[in-house]
Order: C-alpha cells, then sequence, then structure tokens
C-alpha cells in the first residue's frame, strides 16, 4: 500500500510540474468559458418551441395550430400530457404551452390557455405576443360576433437558464476529456519512448497497480479541475446552480469521476496505439475536435438536425456534457440520469478491454 502511494504522489508531481498539460487542463478550457461568458452571458433566447395539447380537438383549434406551423417563430411539438409539457417549460427544454379545450359549444368563444415562463422576460413576451397575434387573426375575420379565440396567459416560474449557464457544464465536459484522452496518452506514450515502462516491468510493483495508480492520480486531478472552473465560472459569471448545493455538488463530482474514468480509458488505448508522442496528439485531436462541435457543448441537441442527433448519441462527451448540466443547471439526480451514467460506464468497459488489448511495454520497432 505504501508503494501505491508514493506511485500516486510521483504521477500528481509530474503532472503538476508539466506546464503544458497544465495549460490545456486549466487555463484553455478557462479561456474558452470567459469568452463565450462575456459574449453570450446576458443572451438566454433559444428558439420559441411551443407544446400545444389537444391541438387537433376542433375545427379552429386545427386551423390555428396550422397557422403556428406555417410561421417561421413557431417550432410547434404535440403533446398528450399537459403535465409532462410544465415541466419541460420549467426545466427550460420549451419556450411555451398552449392548452386548447377538449371541445366547445357552437358559438362560445374558445378559450386557449397558454402557459410561459416570465423569469425569461424576452422571450415570454415575444411568445405570448406571437401567439396572440395568430389568435387575432381569426377574431378579425368574425366582424362584430363574439370572439372565436381568447387566450389566457399563465406564468410558470423555472429556472432562468443563461447561455453561459448551459455552457459551463459542456466547457468542463470538455476539459475532462482532453485532460483523459490527450494528457494521458502522450504523458504514457513519453514514459514508454524514455525507458520509464521497461524499468517499472522489471520492478516488483505490479502493472494493476501503476496503472490503479496513474487512474487515481489523474481522478485527483479531475475533481480539483471540476472545482476550480465551476469556482471561477460561479465568482465571474455567477453560475445557477439548481437545488441543494451539497447534492449538486454530489452529483457533479460522480460524473466528473465516470466522465474520467471513461475518458482515461480511452486514453490508453490511444497511448498504445501510438508509436510516438506526435501520432498520439494526432490520433487524440482526431477523437476529440469532433466531439467539442457534435456533442452539443454549444448549443442544444435537441435544436440540431436529426442526423445529428442520431451522431450525438455515440459520442461520450455528449452523456457526460448532458449529465453534469443537469446535475447542476437543474438539481437532477443520477438516479434520474441513469441513461448518462450507462453511457460513461459503458464506455470506459469498452475503452478498458482496448487498452488492455493494445497496451505495450517497450516502443514499437520501425
Amino acid at each position: 500500500m505504501k508503494s501505491f502511494v508514493s506511485m500516486v504522489k510521483a504521477n500528481l508531481k509530474m503532472q503538476v510540474r508539466n506546464r503544458t498539460a497544465l495549460f490545456w487542463l486549466l487555463a484553455f478550457p478557462a479561456i474558452f468559458i470567459l469568452i463565450f461568458g462575456f459574449l453570450f452571458g446576458k443572451n438566454s433566447d433559444f428558439t420559441a418551441t411551443v407544446g400545444v395539447i389537444n391541438g387537433h380537438s376542433t375545427p379552429i383549434a386545427k386551423e390555428m395550430t396550422k397557422a403556428m406551423n406555417k410561421s417561421s417563430f413557431f417550432h410547434v411539438n404535440y403533446a398528450a400530457s399537459k403535465k409532462e409539457e410544465l415541466q419541460k417549460l420549467r426545466q427550460g427544454n420549451i419556450d411555451a404551452v398552449l392548452v386548447f379545450p377538449k371541445n366547445v359549444s357552437p358559438g362560445q368563444t374558445l378559450q386557449v390557455k397558454s402557459y410561459v415562463d416570465k423569469s425569461k422576460l424576452s422571450t415570454s413576451q415575444a411568445v405570448s405576443a406571437a401567439i396572440n397575434q395568430v389568435a387575432q387573426q381569426f377574431n378579425q375575420g368574425a366582424n362584430k360576433g363574439p370572439k372565436l379565440v381568447a387566450v389566457s396567459t399563465q406564468s410558470v416560474q423555472s429556472h432562468h437558464l443563461r447561455y453561459v449557464d448551459y455552457l459551463v457544464p459542456g466547457f468542463v465536459g470538455m476539459s475532462i476529456m482532453q485532460n483523459g484522452i490527450l494528457g494521458l496518452s502522450a504523458a504514457f506514450v513519453t514514459l514508454r519512448e524514455r525507458g520509464v515502462l521497461r524499468r517499472i516491468r522489471v520492478t516488483p510493483f505490479p502493472l494493476l497497480s501503476f496503472i490503479a495508480a496513474r487512474i487515481v492520480s489523474n481522478l485527483i486531478v479531475v475533481l480539483c479541475q471540476v472545482a476550480i472552473l465551476l469556482g471561477m465560472a460561479k465568482a465571474v459569471f455567477n453560475l445557477q446552480v439548481g437545488g441543494n448545493v451539497a447534492d449538486v455538488a454530489l452529483n457533479v463530482a460522480i460524473f466528473a469521476i465516470l466522465g474520467a474514468l471513461a475518458f482515461l480509458t480511452l486514453g490508453f488505448f490511444v497511448a498504445g496505439i501510438s508509436r510516438k508522442v506526435e501520432n498520439a496528439n494526432t490520433l487524440g485531436n482526431l477523437i476529440t475536435f469532433p466531439m467539442l462541435f457534435l456533442a452539443g457543448v454549444f448549443y442544444p441537441l435537441d435544436q440540431s438536425p436529426t442526423w445529428l442527433q442520431d451522431i450525438a448519441k455515440v459520442l461520450p462527451l455528449s452523456y457526460l456534457a448532458d449529465g453534469l448540466r443537469q446535475s447542476m443547471v437543474y438539481g437532477t439526480s443520477v438516479t434520474h440520469l441513469w441513461v448518462d451514467a450507462l453511457a460513461l460506464i459503458i464506455t470506459a468497459i469498452v475503452g478498458m478491454f482496448l487498452a488492455v488489448r493494445f497496451f505495450r511495454w517497450e516502443p514499437r520497432a520501425n
């Protein structure tokens, strides 16, 4: 046990002394957070997505829903459950809920209820005005008779999601990915090139303990890295946290560890198939760079094309970013994010299998 602790300390010292690695682990994601935070910190407007209940219940409801569908301002989601749609509104996944009555007597006004989140002032005002404008088009054709449609607006208070609140968890996930794949693979190939692994091989220290020590030291670095980045975001941009702080911290730590394990195993795999540090960096960038732009770090995946959402489903960074975001912004428990957690666990298992399969003590002969 003493030798294992000594190996962990040695790994930590090597990582702390590596200034280049520290830049990519801390400074690089911190710069991203600062730049995008200052640029978009006050921007909370996404798209006007409206959940429609009973959209085909009456002829006027059909026509009104059809008119909204034709408008470039609205993105209409047909739904059956009012409760589920209001929950989506509270979580910030949609911008309004429109509830039509199931039936209406002839000659009576169609009483439509509109639910918006008034904590998003500009969005709720724009959506309410657009809905009332659609309703007004039907009332204008009613001449002097009673109104055909009457819209009453109710407020649903939800967590106020700013763009910076959306970005920060994604950038934290990005830094964990880079630490695991780019940081570990390059460092491990360097140890192999310098003959350090060869010397460890002939010592009584077991290979499994050596790898475990490296993983433990990286996990310690990742937890410190996450704490520093989130602390900076909180201090500079007042990062919003949903739920109890202790529960949120626990959930974030769990996802940080799962994400670190997933990407560390992939880093070991990259190190195993790379002959030189240059090869490890190239292959690592080929793996990480597409995920930065396809895994929902910069924008919500549900607003991207269907084909892009399908690609994101196979990218582990998308599950890490979503798990961190749901935990931090909405205070969602890990037990309700089991899909994200399971995806990271499967990635870690597959990565471990590949890492063991391609592990090498000696540099590959040219």
